[in-house]
């Protein structure tokens, strides 16, 4: 009679380790964050340096996919706001890709004001922080 011999498997915890794995920046905001002038979707030297960080970042780990998500102040129509938090995530998107981040790691969701006109916001203070691009992250 046949004896079965023992299949082998990896040890449970070095599965779970790998699927635990961080992703880029968790603790810090501040690196995932890109803030543009009102109207505008042009990228400053202190955005491009971070956006420079998380492209190696996404480079070193192919598993890794960042979502682009726009928003803009509270300010202007919903299609203007929209439009406007799409053409800054083209622009976070294209300075990613030129920095070598492969298109299939980058995915868009403009929101405009949508998500932000459910703040109270009468400052420009709190509208500067409004006009941004985050960087979310999950693995594949």
């Amino acid at each position: 009679m046949a004896t079965k011999e023992p299949v082998s498997r990896p040890p449970a915890l070095a599965v779970r380790a790998a699927a635990a794995k961080p992703t880029p920046f968790v603790d810090e905001e501040a690196m995932r964050v890109v803030y543009f002038a009102f109207g505008e979707a042009m990228i400053d030297s202190e955005s491009a340096d971070i956006l420079r960080q998380n492209a190696q970042k996404l480079k070193e780990d192919p598993q890794l996919v960042v979502t682009l998500v726009g928003h803009t102040d509270n300010l202007g129509s919903a299609a203007y706001n929209l439009a406007v938090a799409d053409k800054r995530i083209e622009a976070v998107s294209d300075r990613l890709r030129s920095l070598g981040v492969p298109r299939n790691q980058i995915r868009r969701l403009p929101v405009g004001s949508e998500q932000s006109s459910k703040q109270s916001c009468d400052s420009e203070a709190c509208r500067r922080k409004m006009r941004r691009v985050e960087l979310v992250y999950e693995r594949r």
